[in-house]
């Protein structure tokens, strides 16, 4: 999918968010008194599909600074990345909040409060999200210009808060290339981590990047917890969405199952071993992908391969069981395609004894009733389903699905 592909539909976005403000909200904001600021603080949060859906799923969370500047955007570019393009896992997004440019700036040197912004990240705002959400053990920090500094600062003191770090076109100039030389100081005395800083430089002259590099190159060559990305042919502002997506897409390489990996799998359990090796890679357990499950469910019903099923199901349960109703419902949906009703019955049936609010198992049924000519009991199946679809917080395309469903059957 090209980059021009996501700008369309980040704009569709937005704009649907735009003009129909009365009724959509992107996110939620929040606040609470600081103590450690000594001030009110705000931040953003956005849930993705499945949050409200699976209340067995947990999320990773990428936390982005300026939030009030990016936090639209960006996650219409989450949700776009892990539910349309599928390279990354559904994931939480916390738009971190300032209060003005001198508090931005304030809070972004560390010759001034860097240090205590990070205290109150690390010790009031993680902690608040971490027991207010469902959150996996993966955190991802993205800070952009001014910001790009408070993200290298935080992984140069603090590298242990956050698995990845990413500072998109940083201002590594700022106060005569302080944070460079100290960074120079900190690798000379033996500094080192675990954990990775990406930087994203565009074609701006001036931003200290390349002696920051240098000194990475000199003093930790054969390190791989840093790594730079070029865009040569982007500018300061428009290289932050495809820095971002550059990086999601290479802490999650292999999320997107091509056919050329898949065909080289010998059976179902080197299915479940890929994601397994992913996610074992955070110690965390992600939602499996459901177009993933919905291909790989097919090929093995079409080659009729039920061990290879059997064996990504006891899989699933053993290794990602929040995972599992969504495994059921693709499977019963491509039994359905290939008009064998009694299993696909089945398969919805298992997902509806496991959760009565399983709204796609309830959606499967009325298909079937529809299939048998039983209207009634199919207008009953999916008057149930959108209702709970509702109460889900179900993407409206999906509603909408529902409903010119519903419509057809009462017609």
């Amino acid at each position: 999918m090209t980059y021009q592909a996501y700008l369309k539909f980040l704009f569709v976005f937005m704009m649907s968010g735009i003009i129909s403000a009365q009724e959509i909200s992107i996110g939620e904001r929040h606040s609470f008194s600081s103590e450690i600021l000594n001030e009110q603080r705000s931040y953003q949060v956005y849930l993705p599909p499945s949050y409200h859906e699976n209340p067995e799923a947990k999320f990773p969370v990428i936390y982005v600074l300026d939030g009030d500047y990016n936090f639209h955007y960006d996650s219409g570019l989450i949700e776009f990345l892990s539910n349309s393009a599928f390279t990354i896992p559904e994931a939480i997004l916390i738009g971190i909040s300032d209060n003005g440019s001198t508090k931005q700036l304030e809070n972004s040197d560390p010759k001034k409060n860097a240090d205590t912004f990070i205290r109150y990240i690390q010790s009031e705002l993680k902690p608040k999200i971490n027991t207010s959400y469902r959150t996996s053990h993966l955190d991802i920090l993205i800070g952009h210009s001014k910001f790009g500094i408070l993200a290298t600062h935080y992984w140069m003191t603090n590298p242990k808060d956050f698995d990845v770090f990413l500072a998109i076109d940083p201002s590594y100039w700022f106060n005569d290339y302080e944070i460079v030389k100290r960074l120079e100081s900190e690798l000379q005395n033996g500094f080192t981590t675990n954990s990775k800083l990406y930087i994203a430089q565009a074609n701006t002259e001036g931003m200290g990047i390349d002696e920051l590099v240098s000194v990475l190159q000199k003093e930790s060559p054969e390190q791989t917890n840093w790594h730079l990305n070029s865009y040569p042919e982007d500018n300061h502002g428009s290289l932050h969405l495809k820095a971002i997506t550059d990086v999601l897409n290479t802490v999650f390489k292999g999320w997107d199952l091509n056919r050329e990996i898949f065909y080289s799998f010998k059976n179902g359990n080197d299915v479940i071993n890929h994601y397994k090796l992913i996610s074992d890679k955070y110690d965390s357990e992600f939602l499996l992908p459901w177009y993933s499950l919905g291909n790989i469910t097919y090929y093995y019903i079409r080659q009729n391969k039920p061990e290879d099923l059997a064996q990504m199901e006891s899989g699933i349960k053993t290794h990602f069981p929040a995972s599992l109703e969504q495994f059921h419902i693709q499977l019963a949906n491509n039994y359905l395609s290939f008009e064998n009703l009694e299993e696909a019955e089945k398969r919805f049936k298992v997902c509806l004894f496991a959760n009565p609010d399983s709204y796609k198992a309830l959606e499967g049924l009325s298909k079937i009733a529809a299939i048998n000519e039983d209207t009634k009991t199919a207008i009953n199946y999916l008057e149930q389903s959108i209702a709970i679809a509702k109460d889900k917080q179900v993407r409206q395309y999906y509603l909408n699905e529902l409903k010119a469903n519903l419509n057809q059957l009462k017609q």
